[in-house]
Parts: structure tokens; sequence; C-alpha cells
């Protein structure tokens, strides 16, 4: 299947997303998009999307290396055309390409999550009992960076699939 792939390919796949749709993407809604992909990827598939750890920061959860690549944006859309993309970065994007199961996956992330901002994304994503809220729980000072369990993100999104709102919502991505 290809898995685990690096946070920044299907950062990539995402804008790529972005730009046929001609949907804006910030590197908070990018955030939010890695880490709903990677949460369906762990329900759906029992393996990872990505490389890298999520993070519970103090206001979100975070995937470090992409918060560093898509800071200088800030608040603002990521512009393709002043994004540092590397020839290797284009390369894993072609090989996630071939790997069909994985691209009808984000695919559907896309779909249903496309037309929502960070904002609200980041309200579905930090619901009371989330991964994020429970691992912020457990640190003691709260600017203190932590793993967020990849187990505890699989369990909840396949907990999250037949409730309320976010479930209704969640439940289109499976495959």
């Amino acid at each position: 299947m290809g898995l685990p792939y690096r946070a920044k390919t299907i950062a990539l796949f995402f804008l790529e997303m972005g730009d046929r749709d001609n949907i804006e993407i910030s590197p908070m809604k990018m955030q939010r998009l890695i880490y709903f992909a990677h949460g369906w990827c762990l329900a759906i598939t029992d393996s990872p999307l990505i490389e890298e750890s999520i993070e519970a920061w103090r206001y979100g959860s975070v995937v470090s290396n992409i918060y560093y690549w898509l800071r200088s944006f800030g608040s603002q859309p990521i512009n393709l055309k002043k994004l540092e993309v590397e020839p290797h970065d284009l390369a894993r994007l072609e090989n996630l390409k071939h790997h069909e199961q994985i691209v009808h996956l984000l695919h559907k992330v896309w779909e249903v999550y496309k037309d929502y901002d960070a904002i609200t994304l980041s309200e579905m994503a930090y619901l009371p009992a989330s991964p994020w809220d429970l691992t912020r729980k457990e640190v003691a000072d709260e600017k203190f960076n932590v793993t967020i369990d990849d187990n505890q993100i699989k369990h909840y999104f396949i907990a999250q699939s037949g409730k309320s709102q976010i479930g209704a919502i969640n439940q289109q991505v499976a495959l």
C-alpha cells in the first residue's frame, strides 16, 4: 500500500486538490486536513498515513515539520508559487498517486472537509474527549508539546464514525 507517507506529500496532494477546485488552504486548515486523513487512515486501514507524529500543541494538533514549512504564510492561504518544494517532494507525490486505496481515501477526505474553514475544522477536531483534548489534559505545562498516540487517534475515529454531527460527516469518508 505504500504507507506511511511523509506529511509534506499529503500536504502537496491537498494543495493540488485546492488548486483544482479553487479552494484556498491556510496552514491551519492544512494541519486539520492532514489530521483527519491520518485519523481515517488509521481507523480504516489500521496503518498510519504519515511518518511523522501528530503533536498536541497548546492551540491544536500539529505536524511540526508542516508547521515550520508553512509558517511564513501565517493565517493567509498557502501560495503554491511561493512554496518551497524540492524535486524529491514532487517525486514522492507522484509515487503516492499510484496507490489507489490511499488516493481514494484522500479524495474522500477532501470532498468531506474541503468546504469547512480552518476554525470549523479545528472545532471538529477538538471536541471534548478528542485525542487532542485528552492528550492536552495529561500535560502539566500547557506550553509543552506532546505526541498524540496513534492508537488513541484510531480508536477515536472508529468511535466517531457512528455518533453525532462529526460522526455523520466523518462517516462519509469510510471506504
